[in-house]
């Protein structure tokens, strides 16, 4: 199977933004590998895929602050449906 590549046009739009900014990033050496064919910037699909596997980010766990207060552990463990019995049952 031979590589795809993309157009400095079709990754801009990939990542919905302007290729101007895709030109000003290889400028100052960033974003994913590249490479010239007759003028015209192209970029691998392996290297596009490989740079946005590096960009993910995992959020992080909270944090409690020592002096904040906590719930107890039977609200912690409410569900959307369990709150929605309680607030018709009180209606009633």
């Amino acid at each position: 199977m031979s590589e795809q590549f993309l157009s400095e046009v079709d990754l801009a739009a990939r990542w919905a933004m302007s290729s101007k900014t895709l030109t000003r990033w290889r400028g100052k050496r960033r974003g994913p590998p590249f490479v010239k064919l007759g003028g015209a910037v192209r970029n691998a699909m392996s290297d596009v895929l490989e740079f946005e596997r590096a960009g993910l980010r995992k959020p992080l766990p909270r944090q409690v602050a020592p002096d904040e207060p906590t719930l107890p552990e039977v609200i912690q463990n409410l569900t959307v449906r369990d709150v929605v019995a309680v607030l018709r049952a009180d209606v009633q």
